[in-house]
């Protein structure tokens, strides 16, 4: 008898639904909709990041997060992200926090030229356009021991294009 009723019970939640969304149901204002519940990982801020300090950030898990640089440099327990600028003051300092147990960043960053490491080993990802062979770009991956720097590498020939920082990541993966 129980199963009778609880079949029942379920036939008549989906068709009053039904009754529901064909007759066009209770209209639901815009602002009640939820949204998605999927994370698309897009780091907050990045426009106000890209406008005031220039770096294009992209997405990360958040365990990395840009900290603006104070005169040019990090504290030591900050990744430092060096890269050469064209202009006055002919450089740029990008720090970034790290937490948790692993993270990862990507973003992009021109004519980078060195990586120095906080308290935890970092993986930094660079592109490197190949010169010949089409001009296609070389991904390399750059092991920065803790507390230690790395220079990136700008590539090959006379005219070495410049190296293009897109990903830092530390942590077991």
């Amino acid at each position: 008898m129980k199963r009778a009723l609880g079949w029942t019970g379920i036939s008549l939640l989906v068709a009053g639904a039904a009754v529901a969304v064909l007759s066009g149901g209770p209209a639901v204002a815009d602002a009640e909709v939820q949204s998605s519940l999927v994370e698309d990982f897009a780091f907050p801020g990045a426009d106000e990041i890209l406008a005031e300090h220039g770096l294009r950030l992209y997405t990360g898990d958040g365990h990395v997060e840009f900290v603006p640089a104070e005169d040019e440099t990090c504290s030591a327990g900050l990744i430092r992200v060096t890269a050469s600028l064209p202009d006055e003051p002919y450089r740029a300092v990008y720090c970034f926090k790290t937490s948790g147990a692993r993270g990862f960043l990507t973003m992009e960053v021109p004519n980078t030229f060195l990586v120095r490491a906080a308290a935890v080993a970092v993986q930094a990802t660079a592109v490197v356009p190949e010169e010949g062979a089409g001009g296609d770009p070389v991904r390399e991956v750059y092991e920065v021991p803790a507390n230690r720097a790395v220079s990136i590498e700008a590539g090959s020939g006379a005219d070495a294009p410049p190296a293009v920082l897109v990903e830092l990541r530390f942590g077991d993966w």
